[in-house]
């Protein structure tokens, strides 16, 4: 637009100059339309939006060839409107200005100077700069634009924005990288076999039947014969006997961690065919099932070592414990719950198998959790405290803390974390204030989790 104002000025200093002998008759006139056709340009493409810069700009071209003779008027005005149609998604600036440029070449007013040559100095040419930057705009655009990266061709973000950031020489995008070749699973060979029955077993597993019968699946499988036989989870043994067994030989079904021609899905499924009910309703899509815990990762089904469930371990926490290792560390802080001295296990709050709520909780939420065993601080009071209210971890750390009655910071500050001001207590005095030695706020608020007294309004009594 700078060039485009220079021209201006040009044509206003050069009002005197007579119309030169290469314009047609009508030059003088054609001019001042065709300066007035670049105003309304400029104006056009700054302050409009683009469907009426583009309107704008095609009054311009009409007014253009109006000045080549009213009476071709008409069909110039067809030819134009029809040419402007395919320049609707090209810059409507440049293509008017290339348009121009072009106009000007078919009547032979443009200089014989290649592209990007300076006008000569005697031509005295107003729009000579004009055609040589519309020229050259011209020439910019016809070269192919670059294809916008699309996202959808790269696996992530991350990728797509590399591309952009690392273009070649080309200045193309740069190609979505190829994804890398998935790593091949292992899969347990098919093998025909069939059913031999649990005697074929006890000839080679005698000691692993003397312990899974003192389990509890093994007491049922003496009064319901064929309920629990070796096969009905291992899978037909005929092929396993007849190669000597051996740990996966002949298609036999192996639990083992270390085997990895089955997935942790697979084995789950077996179990799955009994215990898919109860408690193991909502195991599908589980926090565990989703991490790829396996049946076998938490029980043990051959040997009787927990009282019940046939856990891994004696102590069922243990058991939570093989992953959840922050959280034996807190069992053993000064507040904790009485887990450790075995008065509750874990499952009591929590559903390992999965759970509708949050924290694989058994209730529907932490405060129904809590008010199994605490019962008192349900409610409802006449005078209750909405942080208790809304949810019992506002406050308290029920897996263990080194704060007095398990809380998340010790008082004052924890009261100062919703009443910093202390309401005219004075909570930024030393430590000899009354609202910050021993219980601190509940020296004098000692109904912290609700009032019913009709005065206890401030949760006093």
């Amino acid at each position: 637009m700078t060039r485009i104002g220079s021209v201006a000025q040009a044509r206003s200093r050069n009002r005197s100059i007579d119309s030169r002998p290469s314009f047609p008759q009508s030059g003088p006139s054609w001019i001042s339309r065709a300066a007035a056709a670049g105003l309304l340009l400029g104006i056009a493409s700054a302050l409009a939006p683009p469907a009426q810069a583009l309107e704008a700009i095609s009054l311009a071209r009409i007014d253009r060839a109006i000045g080549v003779g009213d009476q071709a008027a008409p069909a110039a005005k067809a030819s134009i409107k029809a040419s402007i149609k395919p320049s609707l998604t090209e810059d409507a600036a440049v293509a008017a200005l290339r348009d121009y440029a072009q106009d000007l070449d078919s009547r032979g007013l443009a200089p014989a100077a290649t592209v990007g040559a300076a006008a000569p100095a005697d031509a005295h040419d107003d729009f000579a700069a004009l055609r040589e930057y519309a020229r050259g705009l011209g020439d910019e655009t016809s070269a192919p634009r670059q294809a916008p990266v699309r996202l959808a061709e790269a696996d992530t973000l991350i990728d797509a924005l590399r591309g952009i950031l690392h273009k070649d020489d080309a200045n193309q995008a740069a190609p979505a990288p190829a994804p890398a070749p998935a790593k091949p699973v292992k899969t347990a060979p098919v093998v025909e076999a069939t059913y031999v029955g649990a005697k074929v077993c006890l000839g080679c597993h005698t000691s692993q039947a003397a312990t899974f019968a003192e389990t509890l699946m093994g007491r049922i499988g003496k009064n319901q014969k064929g309920k629990f036989e070796c096969e009905n989870c291992h899978g037909p043994g005929s092929a396993h006997a007849q190669a000597g067994g051996g740990r996966g030989v002949g298609g036999i079904i192996s639990f083992r961690k270390d085997d990895l021609s089955r997935t942790p899905a697979e084995n789950n499924a077996i179990c799955l065919t009994c215990h898919e009910r109860g408690d193991r309703t909502y195991w599908s899509g589980s926090a565990h099932e989703a991490r790829g815990l396996a049946c076998t990762d938490c029980h043990t089904i051959m040997r009787k070592v927990s009282v019940k469930f046939n856990l891994k371990t004696a102590f069922e926490p243990d058991t939570c414990f093989q992953c959840h290792k922050d959280r034996r560390a807190q069992m053993y802080r000064s507040a904790h719950m009485p887990v450790r001295e075995g008065k509750i296990i874990c499952t009591d709050c929590h559903n390992p198998h999965g759970s509708a709520t949050e924290g694989l909780l058994r209730e529907a939420s932490i405060n129904d959790t809590c008010y199994k065993c605490h019962a008192e601080k349900r409610g409802p009071f006449l005078f209750e405290h909405a942080p208790v209210r809304e949810n019992c971890l506002n406050c308290h750390d029920p897996h263990g803390s080194i704060n007095e009655a398990m809380l998340k910071v010790s008082r004052p500050r924890l009261c100062n974390e919703c009443h910093g001001s202390g309401f005219g207590h004075g909570l930024t005095g030393g430590i000899g204030q009354v609202q910050v030695f021993s219980r601190s706020c509940q020296n004098c608020h000692t109904m912290v989790h609700g009032s019913n007294d009709p005065s206890g309004g401030l949760l006093q009594r």
